[in-house]
């Protein structure tokens, strides 16, 4: 029953009961009580003292009413006054509201709808306000760590220019172009750090629309050249790198700058996070509507943490024992770009099992 409907039913029970117990106490006073107690009563006085008698019956309705109506509504709002103060515990008189038997009290009743609305806003309230915290704090480790990640690249090109603007000792060309490699490898470690955090800006802007420059293409062969642009990176010269496909053509239409971006991202990640000649799947399949690419190793893995939180921004788990160079805002790139093709992402992984990326995008159909 809706609580417009209840309140009427109570608001007419509670007006009919006033009406005959006014009616009942004017008989009784006027026609019993005042003769036996030897009072002669004419006309005039009666009028007066029915009109007493309904004034004092009207003043009592009116103080009943308002304590059953609104005595509830002073209760309600004065938790919604503590909600708005950031108190998302339940008020400290709410057993009142509850009768022996553990159930709502009658006037609260009218209103049980509102209260376990009351009851479930404080939880979701409480629970955003620990996640808001536990964001916040990852953000501001984030931070740090971007600090110190910008800061070292810029150390080492500083010291490098020192030696070479220092006038004292003359370098050999071997070792000047070995100190501007050096400097030149800082450099792009930094822009690819400042280009991360442009990429999560313009992602988070005009709510998160992302303008994407779609062609359809043949997704196997995109992604067997970029295994092998992977392959031939310094970095994967000790990873054992896979690539299989079923069918041999898959048209997808995506676009060709982000999604590079996207494999490239987790394939690196299987390189940094696994020691040494890991093995690193990638296989694409046909399932039904959709292409599927897998992109799975059988390396170190991942504690169920770092597994729940892999595409959280800011969030920057690693499995082995050498520090993280990257952003924390990798994997969030990835599910953000892939939520912009209009496709999605999971995750499985293990300790010393491996990892297994499974992303999947809606086919094209080739005119």
């Amino acid at each position: 029953m809706r609580i417009k409907t209840r309140f009427t039913i109570h608001l007419a029970l509670g007006l009919v009961l006033w009406l005959l117990g006014t009616g009942i106490s004017i008989a009784i006073i006027v026609e019993g009580l005042l003769p036996s107690l030897g009072f002669h009563i004419n006309m005039d006085d009666e009028g007066l003292i029915v009109g007493g008698i309904f004034g004092v019956s009207t003043l009592l309705c009116i103080a009943l009413f308002g304590w059953y109506f609104g005595g509830p509504i002073g209760f309600l709002m004065s938790w919604i006054q503590q909600l708005s103060r950031d108190n998302y515990m339940e008020p400290g008189n709410m057993a009142n509201i509850y009768n022996r038997t553990g159930k709502l009290r009658m006037r609260y009743r009218l209103y049980k709808e509102v209260l376990q609305q009351l009851q479930s806003l404080g939880s979701i309230l409480q629970a955003n306000e620990v996640e808001r915290n536990r964001i916040e704090q990852a953000k501001q480790e984030w931070i740090a760590g971007i600090s110190h990640d910008l800061k070292t690249p810029l150390t080492y090109i500083r010291g490098y220019s020192a030696l070479l603007l220092n006038e004292q000792y003359e370098w050999s060309k071997e070792e000047a172009m070995s100190f501007i490699r050096e400097m030149d490898g800082k450099g792009k470690h930094m822009e690819e750090l400042i280009q991360d955090l442009s990429l999560v800006t313009q992602l988070h802007s005009a709510e998160g629309a992302l303008p994407l420059q779609k062609t359809m293409q043949d997704i196997v062969e995109f992604t067997k050249r970029a295994v092998a642009d992977i392959s031939n990176t310094p970095q994967a010269s000790s990873y054992r790198l896979h690539f299989q496909a079923d069918p041999s053509v898959i048209h997808v239409d995506f676009d060709m700058k982000y999604m590079q971006r996207i494999l490239q991202n987790i394939m690196m990640n299987s390189i940094i996070h696994n020691p040494e000649h890991t093995d690193i799947y990638v296989e694409i399949e046909e399932t039904g509507e959709h292409a599927t690419i897998r992109i799975a190793d059988n390396g170190v893995g991942m504690p169920p943490h770092t597994v729940e939180h892999v595409f959280q921004q800011y969030f920057r788990g690693t499995t082995t024992d050498a520090a993280s160079e990257g952003t924390g805002l990798g994997m969030a790139i990835v599910y953000k770009l892939i939520q912009a093709h209009n496709g999605t992402i999971t995750v499985k992984s293990e300790l010393s099992q491996g990892t297994s990326f499974t992303i999947r995008l809606l086919k094209s159909n080739p005119h």
